[in-house]
């Protein structure tokens, strides 16, 4: 599969990460055939490719053309036993900061910019990180299935994306493990998400596991707006919405068809500012969408959701209200997917020694896949609808590969 010189050259700028002085080698400091650095920027380049596991990575360094390994410092191809090595003695310090230099480059170039959503809008959701019923590491949280007598080792991780992008690009993540939860980490993480890129978004938007005062209090004293998910579980809260949207009017329908059906999304909004009932920090209105599925004009499906927003009523029109319910989900259809199909975090862990090594693997591929999410949204449409995801590792893993005699432009 043939690429073209620009995207050749775009792939060998786009592997010279710029990792933080953080990140250091703990290999011993004599004889050493390759450089830590390189190393680390090879396991992201071949995470973005979709190789899952060391032995691919392995075969990936043996396919790089010399310019590709001259400028990672690699001499020859790596072995998977020596990456092995290096992810199970590897401090994950400075990986988030790597992270971060790198998508300071793409929002400096506007690879990365607000192009779906005005305001900006970060969009926190948990995922699986890593999970086992055969072994287990030290803070993984244990749940014990009774009825079948399996107990099973997980590790999540809170994720926040910038849903605004089309990139989808992937700010900040914080581990999961026993004793804590998503509302905790939120708290861990958000302020570092503020402080390194809180000029690219107005709103933030969480599922039910991070709706609560602290939560909400912490988002308006940052000068955000935040939309969070009210879930059954919340008894009082969402026991209140319900009663509010009683008698309430729709305030915008939306139809679309999708594979012969019509799928129809309403949504009616409800004014709660001064609700002493409600007594919720900053809660400017109630929103609650019905998503209904029509099937030869017969209801297949009938969901209801309700969301606490702090968004002035008069800043977002109701049709935008809606679309940035619907952006919330990017974070599930583009990020989380991706991740899990496309560069199977849920199938592979390619070293799982410690707790550790599991997160050191987990930056590895949020790195990789910024990376990879960049490169797509540069490439051109096919039939007016981005270039699949296998199709996009297909061809960056190409252009990695591609002659070494391309001439390079100046990064």
């Amino acid at each position: 599969m043939k690429v073209t010189k620009g995207q050749a050259r775009r792939a060998l700028r786009s592997s010279e990460f710029e990792w933080s002085e953080e990140v250091e080698d703990p290999r011993r400091e004599h004889n050493q055939r390759h450089e830590h650095h390189g190393l680390m920027s090879l396991l992201a380049g071949a995470l973005a490719c979709g190789m899952a596991c060391l032995r691919r990575v392995e075969d990936f360094s043996a396919d790089l053309c010399s310019g590709t390994r001259r400028r990672l410092g690699l001499q020859g191809s790596v072995s998977d036993t020596t990456l092995h090595r290096l992810l199970g003695a590897q401090s994950v310090a400075g990986l988030r900061e790597s992270a971060w230099k790198k998508l300071r480059q793409l929002i400096a170039s506007r690879v990365i910019c607000n192009d779906l959503f005005h305001l900006g809008v970060v969009s926190y959701d948990g995922k699986s990180l890593w999970a086992s019923s055969s072994k287990t590491v030290n803070g993984a949280k244990l749940l014990h299935d009774k009825k079948h007598g399996v107990i099973t080792s997980t590790l999540m991780s809170e994720r926040a994306v910038l849903t605004s992008s089309q990139v989808r690009p992937c700010l900040d993540a914080e581990v999961i493990g026993e004793g804590t939860g998503e509302s905790p980490a939120f708290r861990k993480s958000f302020p570092r998400v503020l402080e390194q890129f809180g000029d690219q978004f107005k709103i933030v938007t969480g599922d039910a596991g991070l709706t609560c005062s602290e939560n909400a209090r912490m988002v308006e004293r940052a000068g955000k707006h935040y939309v969070f998910t009210l879930g059954k579980n919340l008894h009082r809260l969402y026991a209140h919405a319900e009663s509010v949207m009683r008698n309430a009017a729709v305030r915008v329908s939306v139809d679309e068809r999708r594979d012969g059906d019509l799928i129809r999304r309403d949504l009616t909004t409800v004014a709660v500012a001064g609700d002493d009932e409600l007594n919720f920090p900053g809660a400017q209105q109630i929103w609650m969408m019905r998503l209904q599925v029509l099937r030869n004009e017969k209801v297949v499906s009938d969901k209801v959701r309700y969301f606490l927003s702090s968004v002035p009523s008069r800043l977002l029109s109701p049709t935008q209200q809606l679309a940035l319910i619907r952006l919330h989900w990017g974070i599930e259809n583009g990020h989380n997917w991706t991740m899990d199909v496309a560069l199977k975090e849920d199938d592979r862990q390619p070293c799982q020694l410690t707790r550790e090594a599991i997160e050191v693997v987990g930056w590895l591929r949020i790195i990789g896949y910024n990376l990879l999410a960049a490169w797509r949204s540069k490439l051109a449409l096919k039939d007016k609808k981005r270039v699949s995801w296998q199709r996009c590792m297909e061809l960056l893993r190409d252009a990695f590969v591609a002659d070494s005699e391309v001439p390079l432009a100046t990064p």
